[in-house]
């Protein structure tokens, strides 16, 4: 009991010290980043985020996040992983009070912009008492962020667009190319577009049991992917090459092949080195005429991808605005649908479809 009360009173005074700070640098904070502790939390979730706090406050100051008086007042808190899913939830959202919905939801996202590779991001401390705090989390699946998912409250609604710590099935392409696989191991759902609806709807849907005022389904993101997935369906054929799987999805039922050699798809996969040998097959089809466009990661780049994309330039693949990078995640201030857009136009101008750009 002594012990207890001992650290209840230390939490409380660092708790008290924190707050006082964090009067002085309001005007200084990006919204949306600190957890919120609201009254239906239990106490062992406070103390957790308390003890969180606690370990943080040395190093963020005036740095890091500050409390958001309307995430503190919504009814429902959504965290994200990442800005695509972060992205999709707003505009669910925005669209839900556009159509008339009273209840006050507030998205926050973990992960924003292109620094850093998020296949190797580690929660801090601060994350994780921000997401124990959610009612609703959104995270990726597929094993892609199971820093998100793993400590999520146990009364918070988990969304993932793929099974959480689960691979991914898709394939890649035409059906001519169905036995052209390289394993079921591709996280970069965001691409696969029947995915993101599903996601999209099930957001909607949950909120909607909520709130009936929230509309049952997400209209406003499905009609966006749908104009999407109408330009894809327009593109020439083409041989792809991807130094790395971010968009592989995207090409699912269009005219576009993969023609990645399937020992490099592997190692990729697997996060590691292609051997000498797959790195050499790979170059040799790219020196060889049998690319017509090389898809790249700069936010992933390694070493091998580097020689692909110097491959690619010698080839004069450059020259024809045929090496188009996709980065993992939206820039910031970018939107998923935004996002989305520049790859399809990227793959319109390689393909030499890019009539619709010609005509404005």
């Amino acid at each position: 009991m002594l012990f207890t009360a001992i650290l209840l009173t230390s939490v409380t005074t660092v708790i008290d010290n924190h707050y006082q700070q964090q009067l002085g640098c309001l005007t200084m904070r990006s919204p949306r980043l600190t957890p919120r502790h609201t009254p239906r939390r239990t106490l062992r979730t406070a103390l957790a985020g308390a003890a969180a706090v606690a370990l943080t406050i040395g190093v963020t100051a005036c740095s890091g996040g500050s409390s958001d008086a309307d995430a503190d007042n919504a009814d429902v808190k959504i965290v994200a992983s990442t800005a695509v899913w972060g992205s999709i939830a707003e505009q669910v959202v925005d669209d839900a009070t556009d159509a008339g919905s009273t209840l006050d939801v507030s998205v926050s996202t973990i992960l924003s912009g292109t620094d850093g590779d998020p296949h190797e991001y580690e929660a801090t401390a601060r994350d994780i008492a921000d997401i124990r705090d959610a009612d609703v989390v959104l995270g990726n699946g597929a094993g892609y962020d199971n820093w998100l998912t793993d400590n999520a409250a146990s009364d918070a609604e988990v969304i993932t667009a793929a099974a959480p710590g689960e691979e991914h099935v898709h394939d890649h392409g035409t059906d001519e190319d169905a036995d052209h696989d390289h394993g079921d191991a591709n996280p970069h759902v965001w691409f696969d577009l029947d995915t993101v609806r599903e996601f999209a709807d099930n957001l909607a849907s949950y909120l909607h049991s909520v709130d009936e005022s929230f509309p049952e389904s997400a209209t406003g993101v499905t009609g966006d992917l749908d104009e999407v997935s109408a330009r894809l369906d327009k593109l020439p054929a083409a041989k792809l090459l991807f130094t790395e799987p971010v968009a592989l999805d995207l090409i699912n039922g269009t005219a576009l092949t993969d023609v990645t050699p399937e020992g490099f798809a592997d190692a990729v996969l697997t996060e590691s080195e292609p051997s000498a040998a797959d790195l050499a097959s790979a170059r040799d089809l790219i020196a060889d005429g049998g690319v017509d466009v090389l898809v790249t990661n700069s936010q992933s780049q390694t070493a091998a991808s580097t020689q692909l994309v110097n491959a690619a330039k010698d080839a004069g693949l450059t020259e024809n605005d045929a090496v188009i990078n996709v980065n993992e995640s939206p820039d910031n201030d970018q939107s998923y649908i935004d996002y989305l857009d520049a790859v399809v136009s990227g793959l319109e101008k390689a393909t030499g479809d890019d009539t619709e750009d010609d005509a404005e």
